[in-house]
Formats: C-alpha cells, sequence, structure tokens
C-alpha cells in the first residue's frame, strides 16, 4: 500500500500567529482533563501489568535442565538460547492465578518449547495445556501460583470512539520485561477478516478493530478498557509496510469465548460440527422478494459433495437458511459460528425457503476436521533427549488406578535421542516414567512442577514396567 504525500503549503507570519493564539487558548482550556487522562492511561498500565507476559517460542527445543528451571533462568539466558534457533514472539495473559495463560495458537504453533517473561523480567518454562487452531486460542501453564489475573469485561456494548489499551511484546522487544503499552480508540466492532480466514484455516470475525498499536509480537495479549477489563485479544494487523504501523484486530470477549477458555484451561478439546455448505447473506432484493426483515436470512452458494448437507432430503444451493435449530440466521458470520457449535449427536434443524415454499430440514453434522490440535491427551514437554506425553489409560506401561497407591496414569516417553544419556541407561521409547525425584507424576502438569522444583542432580526416575529407578547425573 503506498502512503499519499500531501504538498506543504506556504508558512507565513499571519498563519503562524493565528496557531500561537489557537494553541494557548487549547493550552488553557485542555490540561486538566488531558491530566487526568494520562494519570489513568499510567494507573491502568501499573494496575494490570503483572497479568500480562511476553511469549517466547523456539522451533527447536533447547533440551537443558535449566531451561524447565525458573530459579536457573534469566532473560539474558533465554535470548542465548534463542538466538541458536529459529524463534516466534507474542504476548500472553494470566487468567488463573496457578499459571495459566491464555495467547493465540499461532503464536505457539509449530514450536516444540515455549517460556514466558513478566513484566518484572522473571522468565518461566510454559506447556501448552490446550490449543484450538480455529479460534486462533491456546492455554499455556507456568509452574507459578498466586499470579494476578486479568478481570474480563462483561459489558459487551462496545463502541467506536471508546479508549482501548493494549500492553505487550511487539516485535519480541519486551523479551526481556517491560512490556510495551499504546494506547487508541475503538475503530469498530464485528469485523470479519475473511481472506485470512480462508487463508489460516480460522474463524476470523466478530473482531475490534482498534487504533490502539499491535505489531508482531502484540499476538495473543490483552485489549483493555479504560477500567483495566480485557475487552479482546489481540489477534491480527493489517501492515501497509513491514516498518509501519497498521490496523489493528482483536477477537472480542463475549460468553461464548469464556466459555471456551474454561475448556482449555482444564485442557478438553474444541470440537466443531460441519455441516458443508458455503453462505452469504441474503440480498435486499432477496428479502424484498420472499417478504423477509432486512436481517433475515442467509443464500446458500454451494454444497459440498459429500456432506452432510449434500444428502438427498438436505440442502440446495439457492436455499435461504431462516433458521438452525430454533435461532434466526442473519448473516454468514453467525450461521457459520452457530453451524460450529451445533452437536454431533443429534440432526440440525434448519428452516429454509425453497422457490418461495418453507421447508423443515434436519442435517446431521459431522466433525469438522481440523489441523494438528493439543489437548490434554497429547500434551508435550522435551527433557534430556526425550518427546514426553501423558500415558493413554489402555498403555500397558499405564498405572491402573486400583493396582497401587500412587495417582493413576503416568508419562510415556513418546520418543528418545539416540545421543540421550537416558537410552544409555535402558530408557526406550514407549516406557512409562511414574515418580520424578520420588514424587508421582499422574500428569504432565505435575511433571512440569516437579522438574521446576527439583535440582537435575536428584530427579531419579521411577518406571512402570519394567520396575526400575534411573539415576541422573548433572
Amino acid at each position: 500500500m503506498a502512503w499519499s504525500w500531501q504538498p506543504q503549503r506556504p508558512f507565513s507570519l499571519l498563519a503562524a500567529a493565528r496557531a500561537d493564539d489557537d494553541a494557548e487558548v487549547a493550552t488553557r482550556a485542555d490540561p486538566p482533563d488531558v491530566a487526568d487522562l494520562q494519570n489513568r492511561f499510567v494507573a491502568v498500565a501499573s494496575k494490570v501489568a503483572p497479568s500480562v507476559v511476553a511469549i517466547s517460542a523456539a522451533e527447536a527445543a533447547a533440551d537443558a535442565d535449566a531451561s524447565l528451571r525458573t530459579e536457573e533462568m534469566n532473560p539474558q539466558k533465554l535470548s542465548d538460547w534463542l538466538d541458536k534457533t529459529t524463534r516466534t514472539v507474542g504476548t500472553g495473559f494470566v487468567i488463573d492465578s496457578d499459571g495459566f495463560i491464555l495467547t493465540n495458537e499461532h503464536v505457539i504453533e509449530d514450536s516444540q518449547q515455549y517460556w514466558v517473561t513478566t513484566d518484572q523480567r522473571k522468565v518461566y518454562p510454559a506447556m501448552v495445556v490446550a490449543a484450538d487452531p480455529r479460534a486462533d486460542l491456546a492455554v499455556l501453564k507456568i509452574p507459578a501460583t498466586n499470579l494476578q489475573t486479568v478481570h474480563f469485561s462483561h459489558d459487551y456494548s462496545l463502541h467506536r470512539g471508546q479508549w482501548a489499551m493494549t500492553l505487550g511484546n511487539p516485535y519480541g522487544l519486551a523479551i526481556e520485561g517491560d512490556l510495551a503499552l499504546s494506547v487508541g480508540v475503538i475503530s469498530a466492532t464485528e469485523r470479519s477478516l475473511p481472506r485470512l480466514a480462508t487463508k489460516e484455516n480460522r474463524l476470523y470475525s466478530d473482531l475490534i478493530q482498534t487504533t490502539a498499536q499491535i505489531n508482531p509480537g502484540n499476538s495473543g495479549g490483552p485489549l483493555f478498557d479504560l477500567e483495566g477489563n480485557v475487552v479482546g485479544v489481540n489477534t491480527a494487523v493489517i501492515l501497509p509496510q513491514k516498518q509501519s504501523n497498521g490496523i489493528g484486530f482483536a477477537i472480542a470477549i463475549s460468553d461464548q469465548l469464556l466459555d471456551e477458555v474454561r475448556q482449555l484451561r482444564a485442557g478438553k478439546e474444541i470440537v466443531y460440527a460441519y455441516v458443508g455448505v458455503s453462505v452469504t447473506a441474503a440480498t435486499p432484493r432477496q428479502r424484498h422478494e420472499l417478504g423477509l426483515a432486512d436481517d433475515a436470512g442467509v443464500h446458500v452458494d454451494s454444497v459440498e459433495d459429500g456432506s452432510p448437507a449434500a444428502a438427498p432430503d438436505g440442502l440446495h444451493e439457492g436455499d435461504i437458511i431462516l433458521q438452525l435449530d430454533g435461532q434466526a440466521v442473519g448473516d454468514s458470520d453467525r450461521f457459520v459460528r452457530m453451524a460450529g457449535a451445533a452437536s454431533l449427536d443429534k440432526p440440525a434443524h434448519l428452516r429454509v425457503l425453497r422457490g418461495g415454499k418453507a421447508l423443515e430440514i434436519a442435517i446431521r453434522p459431522i466433525r469438522r476436521a481440523v489441523q494438528f490440535t493439543v489437548s490434554q491427551e497429547n500434551q508435550r514437554l522435551h527433557w534430556r533427549g526425550m518427546v514426553l506425553g501423558p500415558a493413554p489409560a489402555n498403555h500397558s506401561g499405564a498405572v491402573p488406578a486400583a493396582s497401587t497407591d500412587r495417582p493413576a496414569g503416568g508419562i510415556l516417553v513418546i520418543a528418545i535421542a539416540d545421543d540421550s544419556p537416558l537410552k544409555k541407561q535402558g530408557i526406550n521409547a514407549g516406557a512409562v516414567i511414574t515418580a520424578v525425584a520420588g514424587r508421582p507424576v499422574p500428569s504432565m502438569l505435575e511433571l512440569q512442577k516437579v522438574l521446576n522444583d527439583v535440582p537435575a542432580e536428584q530427579c531419579t526416575l521411577q518406571l512402570a514396567q519394567p520396575a526400575a529407578v534411573v539415576t541422573l547425573g548433572k
């Protein structure tokens, strides 16, 4: 995008004098309000800073004991490690005082190891708890407690012109702490980015557009109102050129989003339904001819072969969909969200107009295929040349709940490098670790806590089958 430059007008003493007079009037009138507003910005930044973190993701794991221990990390050491690999930077914010952090999925995709740096310059190792590529959301966990959490706004009626603030990690500049503040206004609401959504296979709708500067690295961070409440999750930016700030977008906070965040916090996979149609909002002419309200109905542009909608008694190209499971449908974004949230256990009921005749159609949605996602069943952690994950309940080495006084589960060695010192001590892929340093590790989150709390030389491993204890050196 090219910038348009306007010619500079000739300068005159008269114009300068008038400008000075105007500036003097403005100076006399504005300072009290400006000072109050400035103080509000300062107060909000101070209030929310402990809840916001800079995220660093590495394409290759550092595979060092110190990289998993908060007490052995600092920003300088983290920078040194990141300089040796391909990195991604982003922002996140604390949603649970026990160390759960919300960010964008695109911040953590394609990476193997993660860290967060607080505004106070403390570095924590992080692990992905769960991620939803379609919604572009992910939850991380760090080994920390008693963290300050953000407050979500419960007033979803945002308006153009409202102040907006963001705190984050633009271009990775806050990797050592001191997250960067930017201030602007809400430019628009209910924005959609269909081209980006198609390219990324994500759902980018119901977005907030803002003039608060959102740059690469701000992704996943919070958009605040003037009270310090989170109104959005910074997600996308349109940059006119690489060196320029552009137009920023944030996912609007809603009841649906908060419900999904709770599911991700619990390590649950987010499942979407799939119907198999492309729709656009009905045109004014179509609505007028059919006697519909100005905000009613979506037009079926195409039906995918072999999809649920392509059944003999399904949808046809040219149909106008009025309702889905009793809820009115007025635009394509709403229909896509409603269809994605439909139950997989029962048919979805649609009210349709076909050739001016009203029809009731039942379609049983199927599970939408999405790119690889993360949940409590497939969390990963890299340590000492091993790729570790939760042991499936039906794995031969998993610990049954009734067979021992240890908790059920365990940690599965998914893969191990040939040069790993543990392989020389008899640990192979498929082994199940039940305890580390004498502490049970029934889950990946428990493992993360043990590795953070216990020095490496004390981390003896207890295996399920064959029963063995492996001692680690430094």
